[in-house]
């Protein structure tokens, strides 16, 4: 049993122990209070260490990708990138030689959505270090504007990408765990597959679906050693907002996104979030929330759905309503006056720098239908 789960656990039980003892249930109190101190006082299982163990990360040249790898090579690993972009890559592999040796790190081009380039990349990857031991199902993409600016060409390329895509990666990875007796997944979800917001319908719909699949394969895999920890970050400053692909009132769209992205309370640190993650897969815990901000949406979401549901209405009152079906990079849409503050700007321009985000031209390319 992991940490997260004992401790549900025990907090059901210590409840239990209190409603017992509200309703004269005195023995039935008494043996639920033994029950929670036997699960807190458990032998705890040694902590699984990643030294040696061999990692594949989609998404992996830049943004979390980059950041996981960065832990992973930290701690011994040794790790396979994807990703469409050579020059990226080899850019990656480069930051990431600072932290380990350069033979420790294998790099690959692939489009995750094809099939084909994806068995090969793990069938390489197994001729290369032996076996895999690690999946992390990280790459994707991110487009946003209002619903009567996006075309079923959008929400198919992001179900491509975040569903189909993880679908085939791990139907092709079953083996090679079976093989070896267990294995690892992280699925990196959102949270816009828990609460939606405006303006990111298809990537909404994807994220939905992704964890749906996730929670599903999770209990499927579980008889078989073999975790799959669902990760639902909120915003984090990845840099990423120059990579994602506006459509709309572009300039204000990506004004509002990019400002969000990087706003200190709300956003949160990639390398942070890298720790967490991994942390999480170590004790396969099956859902990771990586920031207090996400934990209280998800939560006002279960508890208040229709306060939430106002909320987001409300917001969508303020976001821009021009609609438009021409693709914009955030590198293209964002302007001068795109931060509120110089100090977001110098935030965002620093995480960029620091996770290999370079300004991109191509928005077809990057949402994946070219």
């Amino acid at each position: 049993m992991n940490k997260k789960a004992k401790n549900e656990l025990m907090f059901l039980m210590g409840l239990g122990a209190l409603a017992s003892v509200l309703f004269g249930r005195k023995k039935l109190a008494a043996g639920l209070a033994l029950g929670t101190a036997a699960v807190a006082f458990s032998k705890k299982k040694s902590a699984d260490s990643f030294d040696g163990k061999v990692a594949v990360i989609t998404g992996g040249s830049r943004g979390l990708g980059l950041a996981l790898a960065k832990k992973l090579v930290i701690e011994g690993s040794r790790v396979t990138l994807l990703a469409r972009d050579l020059g990226e890559l080899e850019k990656a592999k480069e930051h990431l030689s600072k932290f380990t040796s350069a033979d420790k790190i294998c790099i690959f081009q692939c489009d995750v959505t094809d099939q084909e380039q994806m068995i090969e990349a793990l069938r390489t990857t197994v001729r290369h270090w032996g076996s895999i031991d690690l999946l992390i199902n990280n790459a994707g993409a991110i487009i946003v504007g209002p619903f009567e600016s996006m075309t079923m060409t959008d929400f198919e390329a992001q179900m491509k990408l975040h569903v189909y895509a993880n679908i085939h990666a791990t139907n092709e990875i079953l083996p090679i765990f079976r093989r070896r007796g267990g294995g690892r997944i992280i699925n990196i979800c959102s949270m816009g597959g828990k609460v939606a917001v405006p303006h990111m319908l298809p990537y909404n719909t994807s994220k939905f679906a992704l964890s749906g699949f996730s929670q599903g394969i999770t209990a499927e895999l579980s008889r078989e050693n073999i975790s799959v920890t669902t990760v639902y970050p909120a915003l984090m400053r990845t840099g990423s907002p120059i990579q994602a692909v506006f459509k709309g009132d572009a300039e204000k769209e990506f004004a509002w996104f990019a400002n969000a992205d990087v706003l200190p309370g709300l956003s949160l640190d990639a390398h942070d979030a890298a720790n967490q993650i991994i942390e999480a897969s170590r004790d396969r815990q099956t859902e990771l929330v990586p920031s207090l901000i996400g934990r209280v949406r998800m939560m006002a979401a279960v508890l208040f759905p229709e306060l939430m549901q106002s909320a987001m209405g409300l917001m969508n009152r303020l976001m821009p309503r021009r609609n438009s079906f021409n693709y914009r990079t955030g590198a293209q849409a964002q302007t001068k006056d795109s931060y509120v503050l110089k100090s977001l700007q110098r935030r965002a321009e620093s995480a960029e720098a620091d996770l290999n985000q370079t300004e991109k031209h191509n928005p077809e390319f990057n949402l994946g239908i070219q």
